[in-house]
């Protein structure tokens, strides 16, 4: 009884790039390859990013010349920047897929419930 949702949510198809059913040459199929390749590399990028700025911020502490002070606080400020803009073009590339119907495994199904 325990794991009768698990089953049940075991059979949920999803709609979009995965199921599928998008056409390869269609803009569909490109916003789903461009989506897919996102997918995989943002969070590389996002791990990226949190090292750099954590080396700036290491680098920023521990140095005693205003030189390296400076290379660490421009470094804080460049990780920063660069999360940004990955968490953007991620956001861009989500609402584009919504537009076009292709939101994936994004939308949740519908959860079963067991009246006693």
């Amino acid at each position: 009884m325990a794991f009768m949702p698990f089953m049940a949510l075991a059979q949920y198809q999803s709609q979009g790039c995965d199921s599928g059913s998008v056409q390869l040459g269609t803009l569909q199929s490109i916003i789903c390859t461009v989506g897919n390749i996102l997918d995989t590399v943002i969070p590389i990028l996002v791990v990226l990013g949190v090292v750099y700025f954590i080396w700036g911020v290491i680098s920023y502490v521990i140095s005693d010349d205003e030189e390296a002070k400076k290379k660490g606080r421009d470094r804080m400020i460049y990780g920063i920047i660069g999360l940004v803009v990955i968490v953007a073009m991620w956001g861009l590339v989500g609402i584009v897929r919504n537009t076009f119907g292709l939101g994936g495994g994004s939308q949740s199904p519908e959860i079963p419930t067991v009246n006693f």
